[in-house]
Protein backbone atom coordinates (compact mmCIF):
# COMPACT_ATOMS: atom_id res chain seq x y z
CA UNK A 1 0.00 0.00 0.00
CA UNK A 2 1.21 3.51 -0.85
CA UNK A 3 0.50 6.51 1.37
CA UNK A 4 0.29 10.26 0.88
CA UNK A 5 1.41 12.73 3.52
CA UNK A 6 -1.17 15.38 4.49
CA UNK A 7 1.14 17.22 6.85
CA UNK A 8 3.43 17.18 9.85
CA UNK A 9 2.27 17.51 13.46
CA UNK A 10 3.73 20.62 15.05
CA UNK A 11 2.01 20.72 18.43
CA UNK A 12 -1.15 20.36 20.44
CA UNK A 13 -3.89 22.95 20.08
CA UNK A 14 -6.05 23.14 23.18
CA UNK A 15 -6.56 20.73 26.02
CA UNK A 16 -8.64 18.12 24.16
CA UNK A 17 -5.72 16.82 22.06
CA UNK A 18 -6.49 18.62 18.82
CA UNK A 19 -3.40 18.46 16.62
CA UNK A 20 -1.83 21.50 14.96
CA UNK A 21 -0.57 20.25 11.61
CA UNK A 22 1.58 22.00 9.02
CA UNK A 23 -0.51 21.20 5.95
CA UNK A 24 0.96 19.72 2.77
CA UNK A 25 -2.38 18.89 1.17
CA UNK A 26 -4.46 21.12 -1.05
CA UNK A 27 -7.64 19.27 -0.16
CA UNK A 28 -7.86 19.13 3.64
CA UNK A 29 -11.63 19.57 3.64
CA UNK A 30 -12.07 16.28 1.77
CA UNK A 31 -9.21 14.42 3.49
CA UNK A 32 -10.32 15.29 7.03
CA UNK A 33 -14.06 14.69 6.72
CA UNK A 34 -15.60 13.55 9.99
CA UNK A 35 -15.24 9.76 10.15
CA UNK A 36 -12.46 9.60 7.54
CA UNK A 37 -9.58 7.21 8.14
CA UNK A 38 -6.09 8.69 8.45
CA UNK A 39 -2.85 7.28 9.78
CA UNK A 40 -0.45 8.68 12.35
CA UNK A 41 3.00 7.91 10.97
CA UNK A 42 6.05 8.02 13.22
CA UNK A 43 9.15 8.41 10.99
CA UNK A 44 11.47 7.42 13.86
CA UNK A 45 10.19 3.85 14.02
CA UNK A 46 8.09 3.64 10.81
CA UNK A 47 4.96 2.82 12.82
CA UNK A 48 1.60 3.71 11.33
CA UNK A 49 -1.52 3.92 13.53
CA UNK A 50 -5.02 4.02 12.02
CA UNK A 51 -7.27 6.79 13.37
CA UNK A 52 -10.67 8.32 12.65
CA UNK A 53 -11.19 12.04 12.18
CA UNK A 54 -13.55 13.60 14.74
CA UNK A 55 -13.19 17.26 13.84
CA UNK A 56 -11.34 19.51 11.37
CA UNK A 57 -10.73 23.17 10.64
CA UNK A 58 -8.18 25.03 8.57
CA UNK A 59 -6.43 28.35 9.15
CA UNK A 60 -3.67 29.62 6.87
CA UNK A 61 -0.92 27.01 6.57
CA UNK A 62 -2.30 24.91 9.40
CA UNK A 63 -4.88 22.17 9.80
CA UNK A 64 -6.39 21.59 13.23
CA UNK A 65 -7.53 18.00 13.52
CA UNK A 66 -9.06 16.01 16.37
CA UNK A 67 -8.47 12.24 16.08
CA UNK A 68 -10.14 9.45 18.04
CA UNK A 69 -6.84 8.03 19.33
CA UNK A 70 -5.57 11.34 20.75
CA UNK A 71 -7.40 11.97 24.02
CA UNK A 72 -5.65 14.99 25.55
CA UNK A 73 -2.91 17.59 25.23
CA UNK A 74 -0.19 15.21 26.47
CA UNK A 75 -1.14 12.60 23.83
CA UNK A 76 -0.98 15.30 21.16
CA UNK A 77 2.39 16.63 22.34
CA UNK A 78 3.81 13.10 22.23
CA UNK A 79 2.99 13.03 18.49
CA UNK A 80 5.10 16.10 17.59
CA UNK A 81 7.13 15.35 14.47
CA UNK A 82 4.79 12.59 13.32
CA UNK A 83 2.99 12.87 9.99
CA UNK A 84 -0.61 12.35 8.98
CA UNK A 85 -0.98 9.92 6.06
CA UNK A 86 -3.83 8.61 3.95
CA UNK A 87 -3.91 5.67 1.59
CA UNK A 88 -3.09 6.72 -1.96
CA UNK A 89 -6.10 6.10 -4.16
CA UNK A 90 -6.09 7.02 -7.86
CA UNK A 91 -9.93 6.98 -7.77
CA UNK A 92 -9.82 10.19 -5.68
CA UNK A 93 -8.51 12.04 -8.74
CA UNK A 94 -10.48 13.42 -11.65
CA UNK A 95 -9.16 13.27 -15.21
CA UNK A 96 -6.20 15.64 -15.56
CA UNK A 97 -5.43 15.67 -11.83
CA UNK A 98 -2.24 14.20 -10.39
CA UNK A 99 -0.63 13.67 -7.03
CA UNK A 100 2.39 15.91 -6.53
CA UNK A 101 4.47 12.87 -5.56
CA UNK A 102 3.69 11.28 -8.96
CA UNK A 103 4.85 14.37 -10.87
CA UNK A 104 8.15 14.65 -9.00
CA UNK A 105 10.78 12.62 -10.83
CA UNK A 106 9.09 12.83 -14.22
CA UNK A 107 11.27 13.58 -17.25
CA UNK A 108 10.41 16.81 -19.03
CA UNK A 109 10.50 16.50 -22.82
CA UNK A 110 9.89 19.14 -25.48
CA UNK A 111 7.56 18.55 -28.47
CA UNK A 112 10.44 16.90 -30.37
CA UNK A 113 11.27 14.47 -27.55
CA UNK A 114 14.40 16.26 -26.32
CA UNK A 115 15.05 15.65 -22.61
CA UNK A 116 15.04 19.01 -20.80
CA UNK A 117 15.37 17.82 -17.20
CA UNK A 118 13.56 16.20 -14.27
CA UNK A 119 10.74 17.60 -12.10
CA UNK A 120 12.35 18.18 -8.70
CA UNK A 121 9.36 19.71 -6.92
CA UNK A 122 5.98 21.36 -7.31
CA UNK A 123 5.78 25.05 -6.40
CA UNK A 124 2.43 26.55 -5.40
CA UNK A 125 2.11 30.13 -6.59
CA UNK A 126 -1.09 32.19 -6.33
CA UNK A 127 -1.77 31.99 -10.07
CA UNK A 128 -1.10 28.26 -10.58
CA UNK A 129 0.97 25.24 -9.71
CA UNK A 130 4.42 25.29 -11.27
CA UNK A 131 6.91 22.50 -11.95
CA UNK A 132 10.52 23.15 -10.91
CA UNK A 133 12.73 21.37 -13.43
CA UNK A 134 16.30 20.44 -12.52
CA UNK A 135 18.84 20.34 -15.35
CA UNK A 136 22.39 19.02 -15.53
CA UNK A 137 24.96 21.80 -15.06
CA UNK A 138 22.34 24.53 -15.66
CA UNK A 139 19.95 26.52 -13.52
CA UNK A 140 16.53 25.10 -12.77
CA UNK A 141 13.64 26.39 -14.85
CA UNK A 142 9.93 26.61 -14.10
CA UNK A 143 6.95 25.38 -16.11
CA UNK A 144 3.45 26.57 -15.19
CA UNK A 145 1.20 23.52 -14.85
CA UNK A 146 -1.43 24.83 -17.26
CA UNK A 147 -2.66 23.48 -20.61
CA UNK A 148 -0.78 26.13 -22.60
CA UNK A 149 2.51 24.55 -21.46
CA UNK A 150 1.63 20.96 -20.51
CA UNK A 151 0.89 18.89 -23.61
CA UNK A 152 0.98 15.37 -22.18
CA UNK A 153 1.42 13.70 -18.80
CA UNK A 154 2.18 9.99 -18.62
CA UNK A 155 2.59 9.02 -14.97
CA UNK A 156 3.26 5.34 -15.74
CA UNK A 157 6.21 6.26 -18.00
CA UNK A 158 7.17 9.22 -15.73
CA UNK A 159 7.17 11.62 -18.71
CA UNK A 160 5.72 15.10 -19.20
CA UNK A 161 5.77 16.72 -22.64
CA UNK A 162 5.75 20.52 -22.63
CA UNK A 163 5.36 23.32 -25.13
CA UNK A 164 8.57 25.39 -25.00
CA UNK A 165 8.06 29.09 -25.64
CA UNK A 166 10.74 31.73 -26.05
CA UNK A 167 12.22 32.71 -22.69
CA UNK A 168 11.05 29.58 -20.84
CA UNK A 169 14.48 27.99 -20.70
Amino acid sequence: MEYLSLGKILDSFGLDGTLKIYSTTTNGKMRYKTGATVFLFNPKNNERTECKVLNYRHNGLFDFVKLDKIQNKDDAISKKGCEIHVEKNQNDLQKGQYYFCDLVGCKILDNLGKNLGIVSEIEEFPAQLTLRVKRDKQEDFFVPFVKEFIKEVDITKKVIVINVIEGLL
